[in-house]
């Protein structure tokens, strides 16, 4: 009963003392004390779990409690080890209640999560709340690998080109099986494919763009990177929730705006 022994240390109300087990691992392992945050994460969990969601997920990253040393945590494997896909900040960071800021220069996040290890071509999803809309780096991306750049094999999640101003996934062959559209607006980014031939990208609960290109081109094996890399400009876009796994279907999209729209809410910052 780790989750209630927390709880009622905090002072919480006997309604909130039966935090889920995940959650308690999170809050835990991230240093987590304030009550309004580890609500909200708790229902977080409550609810991707109620949703049939929480199993899709390989990595989440809420973003909670200010600093680097908490918001390093993968809300799925809180424990402190490349192979539970903590975060790694390298570079410039800003770290505050509404989330972690890169500098645009040389802050990014290795994942330590192998796209080609860990994502499956055809079943496979990226989302990515960006509470800023950045107008630094033309060709950078919020989630892109650390490799060297090849348009076979590459993989990204952008919420703004700046050079275009387009917003979209690249999971495969850059030039044919990426999915753009127009878009410069902040909020929640979800890319993903449910199979070899359907691809969509859906922003602020909404379907922005999708391609139906077969696909079965071989990802590059490489981390996964947040806010850019060395092989990329960088992104000076706050993020205020990040997560990778399994393809999701368009109620699964939605459910997951619901879920992460009423997390930053509950936190005071929401856009």
């Amino acid at each position: 009963m780790i989750g209630i022994s927390i709880a009622n240390s905090l002072g919480l109300s006997s309604a909130a003392a039966a935090l889920d087990p995940a959650a308690s691992a999170f809050i835990s392992a991230a240093g987590i004390t304030d009550a309004t945050q580890i609500s909200a994460i708790n229902n977080l969990v409550v609810g991707m779990k109620s949703d049939g969601i929480w199993t899709k997920m390989k990595a989440i990253y809420p973003f909670v409690g200010g600093t680097a040393t908490a918001h390093k945590w993968n809300l799925k494997d809180p424990r402190d080890l490349d192979a539970a896909f903590r975060l790694v900040f390298n570079g410039g960071w800003t770290h505050s209640s509404t989330g972690a800021t890169p500098n645009g220069t040389n802050g990014y996040a290795d994942t330590k999560f192998n796209a080609n290890t860990n994502l499956t071509n055809g079943n496979f999803h990226l989302s990515f709340y960006s509470r800023t809309n950045s107008t630094s780096g033309l060709f950078s991306a919020e989630m892109l690998l650390l490799s060297t750049y090849m348009s076979s094999g590459w993989v990204n999640l952008r919420t703004n080109n700046k050079l275009s101003g387009t917003a979209g996934l690249s999971f495969g062959d850059d030039a044919t099986e990426g999915a753009y559209a127009s878009s410069i607006t902040a909020g929640f980014m979800v890319g993903t494919e449910t199979s070899n031939s359907l691809r969509k990208v859906f922003k602020n609960n909404s379907l922005l763009v999708q391609n139906t290109t077969t696909s079965t081109t071989a990802i590059t094996s490489s981390n996964i990177a947040l806010s850019g890399s060395t092989v990329s400009n960088y992104s000076a876009n706050q993020t205020a929730f990040t997560s990778m796994g399994d393809g999701l279907t368009d109620t699964d999209a939605a459910n997951l705006y619901t879920r992460v729209q009423a997390y930053q809410t509950s936190l005071s910052r929401n856009v």
